[in-house]
């Protein structure tokens, strides 16, 4: 332990050394430490402003991309018939692409059907036009009028149930129209759309494979938006909500929790923590790995700085701060030390609370808070002489 007079010569030979006889100390515990901008070069001293937050993160975790459970899904086929061409076989898709194409003699069958039905449907008109006459003339009676339009009625609910049926089970609606119009029968391809935006994964057919009706062909899963799962310690688990904002790194975007794991690891004593994060741009892959930290609002007015300010200093966990104050009727700036709550030191950063109320913006001191503390102590020790 160095007493006052070697604490004070080291102090001043340091300042003599770079070019200053003198330094000028004020009354420590009323105005703080002053020194010239000069001083404070030589002592390496350098500032920066507080950054005034709302949120505060926490530690950085691991975390892993994963598609949600509940959107995964199997894509079928609708008819049996045989694999004629596969344009996808994995990776994100969009919604409307065509995964594949089977030829299937049933939905000539189901064609077969729906031109019976406007075959039929166009014969019922006639039949109620006809009616219609008869009964403006009196020879039909109003009951045969009744009847006929109430099979009109069943024939167009019956046509309509199977265009919905033939869009349904993958027809191209240009086909659909091609078919009504020139009633003659269609190629008896399906087309294998996505229903969704997301990706594909789980092949189950090859090309030219014959598939019965429902078989799956391939699963697909949304991405947009997609779930990281991050595992922390149950005590932090207990500490969140959900909905509670979450910062993925180092894609600078933001999640926020989904679900919290009831169920704890017994030999790791942690928690599966699933983030819900926006994926518009397809960036965030299944299976990638990313860092994220959670984000606290804060109560309490709260501010960030480089981890480098902060000091310990009378037995208190301070920074130093650069504020003006009056010395012999003339403005002068001074440091002093501001005792803190430290709220999280993490990635270089501190976050803190000033213990007492601050109203102007703090420039502290990141750089050369030895010299500070061992200048405020020189003058502390001269001032008790």
């Amino acid at each position: 332990m160095l007493n006052l007079n070697t604490r004070t010569l080291i102090l001043s030979s340091c300042l003599i050394i770079t070019g200053f006889s003198q330094i000028t100390l004020a009354n420590e515990s009323a105005n703080g430490l002053i020194l010239n901008s000069s001083q404070q070069s030589a002592m390496g001293m350098q500032t920066h402003l507080a950054k005034q937050i709302d949120l505060v993160p926490s530690a950085i975790y691991p975390a892993q991309a994963t598609i949600p459970l509940q959107t995964i899904r199997s894509v079928s086929s609708p008819l049996s018939g045989q694999i004629i061409k596969l344009n996808y076989v994995h990776g994100p898709i969009q919604k409307g692409q065509v995964i594949a194409e089977i030829e299937s003699p049933e939905l000539l069958k189901v064609q077969e059907l729906f031109l019976a039905t406007v075959s039929d449907l166009t014969i019922s008109q006639q039949n109620l036009n006809r009616a219609r006459q008869l009964n403006k003339s009196g020879v039909s009676s109003t009951k045969q009028l009744q009847q006929a339009l109430s099979e009109v009625k069943k024939l167009s609910l019956k046509k309509a149930q199977f265009k919905k049926n033939l869009l349904l089970i993958g027809m191209a609606d240009s086909a659909i129209k091609n078919l009504e119009t020139t009633r003659q029968l269609q190629p008896a391809n399906l087309n294998i759309t996505s229903p969704i935006d997301g990706q594909l994964f789980d092949l189950g057919v090859r090309l030219g494979e014959r598939v019965a009706q429902n078989q799956s062909i391939i699963s697909l899963g949304e991405t947009n938006p997609i779930i990281l799962v991050v595992r922390v310690p149950v005590e932090t688990a207990n500490d969140m909500d959900e909905g509670q904002k979450v910062e993925v790194l180092p894609h600078s975007r933001n999640g926020e929790v989904k679900h919290i794991d009831m169920m704890v690891d017994p030999m790791t004593q942690s928690v599966d923590i699933h983030i819900k994060v926006q994926n518009d741009d397809n960036k965030l892959r299944s299976g990638q790995l990313f860092k994220v930290r959670f984000l606290t609002e804060t109560k309490d007015t709260t501010y960030q700085i480089s981890a480098n300010a902060i000091s310990q200093y009378n037995g208190k966990t301070v920074v130093f701060i650069k504020q003006k104050v009056q010395q012999n009727g003339q403005e002068k700036e001074a440091i002093q030390a501001l005792p803190i709550q430290v709220v999280n030191i993490t990635d270089k950063q501190l976050y803190f609370i000033p213990e007492t109320r601050q109203t102007i913006p703090l420039t502290i001191y990141t750089k050369g808070s030895t010299a500070i503390k061992s200048a405020m102590d020189a003058a502390n020790d001269s001032a008790s002489e």
